[in-house]
């Protein structure tokens, strides 16, 4: 059975893995900003009836956490206002609608792992703009879906790991914070998640999915780092040491503990995916090989 997909920020991690792992037998349109400004009503309208498709998901976003501090109005467009735009009109043309969120619409004050009807309560600009879309996508589309993730990386695009592969490779000594919490998920693990939530067309409304385990920042680099020297990567002098949160400031605050339930959601979705050293081993391995 043929799906067709509409994929908005296409060009970013998510819609890169989207392409990369989509069925034979689903065919994609892929727009980027270049194609549609999702903030357009009128262009999101034209591309939704140009494709016809059955399903659309949105991978688009204003991802900067520290930038969304200073640029709130830019990022409330693309991640709260945007989303809704979609969603309307997704649902004035009957076509399925999923979105992407994030770990950070939580406070990170919790101690065990995020259910999908837990209290929210975004500690920064980001996390709360990213709140906003849901709320508007679950408000105008009521067979609409939600993913909530965490931590995306892979071998390409704008991610810590990529930063951590640069500097250790370079010998650069790093300090990386040992206290934030959450599950480092790669871009095609969600991307297997996301086709198979769009073959699953009775599931709606919130999700949560990660890659499985739990980590800190630290732990990641440590990763990388053993990954680096197995291969003979591993810069002359580059180290990786533990550091408190307090000891690197940034203009966003972080959740001390953002890690997601998604047993459930696994279980819905049919798929669970590999431990999240895997993905960061696998990461690493591509840009290493870039």
């Amino acid at each position: 059975m043929t799906l067709r997909a509409l994929i908005f920020g296409s060009s970013g991690q998510v819609g890169t893995a989207l392409q990369q792992t989509a069925r034979s037998s689903t065919s994609i349109v892929a727009h980027d900003l270049d194609q549609t400004d999702i903030r357009d009503r009128s262009a999101v309208a034209r591309a939704i009836a140009d494709a016809k498709p059955e399903i659309v998901i949105n991978c688009a976003a204003f991802t900067n956490v520290d930038g969304a501090e200073a640029r709130a109005d830019e990022a409330m467009e693309a991640n709260g206002a945007a989303p809704g735009v979609i969603a309307e009109a997704t649902a004035r043309a009957s076509v399925r609608f999923m979105h992407i969120s994030t770990d950070y619409v939580f406070d990170g004050c919790g101690h065990i792992p995020y259910t999908t009807d837990a209290a929210v309560g975004p500690i920064n600009v980001y996390g709360a703009t990213k709140l906003e879309g849901e709320r508007r996508v679950l408000a105008a589309a009521a067979n609409s879906v939600v993913v909530r993730t965490a931590w995306v990386h892979s071998g390409g695009g704008v991610n810590f790991v990529r930063t951590v592969v640069r500097l250790l490779t370079k010998g650069t000594p790093m300090k990386i914070v040992d206290d934030q919490i959450g599950t480092p998920t790669r871009a095609s693990h969600l991307a297997e998640a996301l086709w198979r939530i769009a073959e699953l067309t009775d599931l709606r409304g919130l999700l949560h999915f990660t890659d499985a385990g739990v980590a800190s920042w630290f732990d990641v680099a440590v990763v990388v780092r053993d990954t680096l020297a197995s291969s003979g990567r591993l810069g002359a002098g580059a180290a990786v040491s533990p550091i408190p949160s307090d000891q690197f400031p940034t203009a966003a605050r972080r959740p001390r503990y953002s890690v997601l339930d998604k047993h459930s959601s696994w279980k819905a979705i049919g798929y669970e995916p590999p431990h999240w050293r895997k993905g960061i081993i696998d990461s690493t391995r591509e840009l290493m090989n870039a």
